[in-house]
């Protein structure tokens, strides 16, 4: 009984982090938040292992990408890194500033909204308060990508995303866990750069699980977080 009530409390959470891909948006000033090129990441920060690109940086998010086909996948890739951080399930301030470099001015505030609505329920549901956040682990990667419609104004492309989310506590309710998720990322050409425009998502492709029956114990999750690099931004 206590593994199935940790399965379906896994799935309730998956399923409201799913429902944070209900549009949204923010348009960008094309201004720097004063960061250098291939800044590293701090600890804590949003988004992924900076180092890996040279592009601008607002508000920790790569931004300036080429008027091709090539830029709006690297945009679509690195804006979905950007919002699978545990700083962006915790951090209002941070989660804001990041929608606010990589979306239409448009749908900003009814990203904002949504997001925020979502990442505090899945909070809520672990468990989290404000002095258990350094406890939260949540990364995303991309498996693959996919161009569905593009035209110089307007992209459609697909990001396959490999996931964790749970908490390195032994009495959480949800150990860290593993979740796929193919997002589908609307972009526009706005103010010389591909912006978001809207976010949906469907479950999987999923892989069988060959791992062994002992997941790892919530100390070796917790060291690993702290010494690995968040997934690079790509380009």
């Amino acid at each position: 009984m206590a593994i199935t009530g940790v399965v379906f409390l896994a799935l309730v959470i998956l399923a409201v982090f799913m429902s944070l891909s209900g549009g949204g948006g923010a348009g960008s000033d094309g201004s720097s938040d004063g960061q250098g090129q291939n800044a590293p990441a701090e600890k804590g920060a949003t988004g992924g292992d900076t180092k890996s690109t040279a592009k601008k940086l607002v508000n920790g998010v790569p931004v300036g990408y080429t008027h091709n086909q090539a830029g709006a996948v690297q945009a679509a890739v690195n804006y979905q890194v950007a919002r699978s951080s545990a700083a962006y399930f915790t951090d209002e301030k941070a989660r804001h500033a990041t929608l606010t470099a990589m979306m239409t001015s448009q749908a900003l505030e009814r990203q904002i909204r949504n997001d925020d609505i979502g990442m505090q329920q899945v909070l809520t549901s672990l468990g989290i308060i404000a002095g258990s956040a350094d406890e939260l682990v949540a990364r995303g990667a991309a498996m693959g990508t996919r161009v569905t419609t593009y035209t110089d104004q307007v992209a459609t492309v697909d990001v396959w995303m490999a996931g964790l989310v749970g908490v390195t506590d032994k009495n959480a309710p949800m150990p860290v866990s593993a979740s796929w998720t193919t997002y589908t990322l609307t972009l526009q050409w706005q103010s010389g750069d591909w912006k978001l425009s809207a976010i949906t998502s469907v479950n999987g492709p999923t892989p069988l699980d060959a791992g062994s029956d002992s997941p790892t114990s919530v100390d070796e999750f917790r060291a690993a977080d702290r010494e690995f690099n968040a997934p690079p931004y790509v380009g």
